[in-house]
């Protein structure tokens, strides 16, 4: 059986690349035997392909053909030093409102997406003001994959709206958050330079600041970093939205209104 001979190291690794298998078989990556024995394992079902030169272990009898590789674990395999992120941190972080197909990476070089029998995997460079303390590491079938924190994660979706599902997923999704480290948004925000995204930031702290225990302080804070003229956020459109009082964004009516599914 030509998994026998594999088998601690599919056991093991869940996710690897062909390096990996090559160097776990003592063989060099680019010798013809790899191949011939990664093809033999994918004829029997016993991996499955994720990526050019990825690979997924299938559990024992489970048909490969039926079984979907974690998302989160083979899309963070797919390039050296990914960040999962956007909507794709707040589903991993368990805050997202609505389940997605695709996974966001912050990764170095070109961005793009990779399209994949069982997701989408979009690569995003590293906004501005990225900060690596911004990130730690979560256990994924045993296996590290880095993430953007809780905070990092609400400041880079009112960064980029456009990438974690629009302004009422964005406050569906933050309805779900028990907690927040307030001082670490505002590290954050300062940090990213995004006027527009600090005023909706502060805008939606400031009204749940008695729910999430955040002082007047960084709130106080967080107005300085606000617009100074009113400006449309979080991809308002004219005639559209509602002034955030206080704040001078205009966000979407439903947003200021709390017109939200279930309340």
């Amino acid at each position: 059986m030509p998994r026998l001979i594999s088998a601690p190291f599919f056991d093991a690794i869940p996710v690897f690349s062909r390096a990996e298998y090559a160097e776990a078989v003592g063989r060099p990556s680019g010798d013809k035997v790899v191949t011939e024995m990664l093809a033999q394992h994918l004829e029997a079902g016993n991996i499955k392909r994720v990526a050019r030169g990825v690979f997924a272990s299938v559990p024992k009898h489970i048909d490969a053909s039926k079984w979907s590789v974690d998302r989160f674990l083979a899309a963070s395999r797919l390039r050296g030093g990914s960040i999962v992120a956007y909507h794709s941190a707040l589903e991993l972080h368990g805050y997202a409102y609505t389940i997605g197909h695709e996974v966001q990476l912050i990764a170095r070089g070109a961005p793009g997406i990779i399209q994949t029998a069982d997701f989408s995997c979009r690569f995003v460079k590293p906004p501005r003001g990225h900060l690596a303390e911004g990130v730690m590491v979560v256990d994924r079938m045993g296996l590290e994959v880095q993430v953007t924190t809780i905070e990092r994660t609400i400041v880079d979706i009112f960064d980029r709206y456009d990438l974690s599902g629009g302004a009422e997923e964005i406050f569906n999704s933050l309805d779900l958050i028990p907690r927040v480290n307030a001082a670490e948004l505002l590290k954050h925000m300062r940090a990213m330079n995004n006027a527009k995204a600090a005023g909706a930031l502060g805008y939606w702290l400031e009204r749940e600041q008695r729910h999430l225990g955040v002082g007047d302080a960084i709130i106080k804070k967080l107005h300085t970093l606000a617009p100074k003229q009113a400006r449309y956020a979080l991809g308002t459109k004219p005639k559209h939205g509602r002034m955030a009082k206080g704040w001078n964004v205009i966000l979407p009516v439903s947003v200021v209104e709390q017109r939200f599914e279930g309340m």
